[in-house]
């Protein structure tokens, strides 16, 4: 594997950073986790946006522009045209003779940017299959400004783990009565209404602390009727389909909460065409060709 470090591509087992690093130490830190296709990046602009806005909220002093051309050079020279690309921008190491613990800096430092990048799969292959997944519902114990990307993923792990104890592929976070998210993605929600139709819901970026996702930024653009408000946990109950988006995961469906099955326990058709309109737009986006797709395979978490 080629990484990219500071300024320089080398193999992962010559990358060398201090272990003074705040980045390490204190969690000191922003990251982006992007896609490519065809070894283009998909999204690009929204992803450096929300970079350019953590390293702004952290008073990281380092530059977003740069990083569309970053993660397509890192997936060429790792020849994976379809890969995730992980990008961690920290506030670096303190210089020789300052204090390495201050909470404030001990004067200037350089940011640390590193970035790796792994295989994925192709665009025919994410939009041939549906990812479905049960999940546990766990308190969210994070901090408040869930906006940010912080490296700081704690609060996720133990959140994940605690779902993992319970025999679940993943956590929906619950601040209180309020659905957060999941611990890697957004959440949207098909609720029933009296007249038979279905509203999408998605919570609401002001209602509580959660990440901006870039996938759930393009698929309320993709499609308007998806609502952004405070969305109830007792709603999973009555949810005809729970979904998460995010970068990997693309449209997921959630199966089971709890140990108990959302509607028939199956994919239904607001998550398969959701997934169908992320998909086109990528192949849009990109200038993917649109070959014959056979139907869409169902993929057990």
């Amino acid at each position: 594997m080629i990484v990219y470090l500071n300024g320089e591509f080398v193999p992962v087992e010559e990358a060398r950073i201090s272990v003074l690093d705040r980045g390490f130490l204190f969690g000191d830190g922003v990251y982006e986790g992007l896609r490519t296709f065809a070894g283009r990046v998909y999204c690009g602009p929204k992803h450096v946006e929300r970079l350019a806005r953590g390293l702004a909220a952290t008073g990281i002093d380092a530059d977003a522009d740069s990083l569309e051309g970053l993660c397509e050079e890192l997936a060429r020279k790792n020849d994976l045209p379809d890969a995730f690309i992980y990008v961690q921008y920290t506030r670096g190491a303190p210089l020789p003779g300052a204090e390495p613990r201050s909470r404030i800096p001990d004067g200037p430092t350089r940011p640390t940017v590193f970035a790796m990048c792994v295989e994925q799969g192709s665009i025919d292959q994410c939009g041939s299959q549906i990812q479905t997944l049960r999940v546990q519902v766990c308190e969210d114990q994070r901090w408040l400004n869930g906006r940010i990307k912080s490296i700081s993923l704690l609060g996720n792990i133990m959140a994940a783990l605690e779902g993992h104890a319970a025999g679940a592929d993943e956590a929906l976070l619950a601040r209180g009565p309020l659905l957060a998210e999941a611990t890697s993605s957004n959440v949207i929600l098909a609720l029933p209404r009296a007249d038979g139709s279905t509203e999408l819901v998605t919570p609401s970026l002001d209602s509580v602390p959660i990440l901006a996702g870039v996938t759930r930024a393009r698929l309320l653009e993709l499609e308007p009727a998806i609502v952004e408000r405070a969305v109830g946990v007792d709603e999973l109950a009555s949810a005809s389909e729970v979904m998460v988006c995010g970068t990997t995961s693309f449209v997921s469906v959630v199966t089971h909460v709890d140990g108990r099955p959302v509607g028939d326990g199956v994919p239904g058709p607001e998550a398969l065409r959701l997934l169908e309109l992320y998909i086109n737009d990528i192949r849009r986006e990109l200038a993917l060709p649109d070959p014959a797709r056979p139907p869409v395979r169902v993929a057990h978490g």
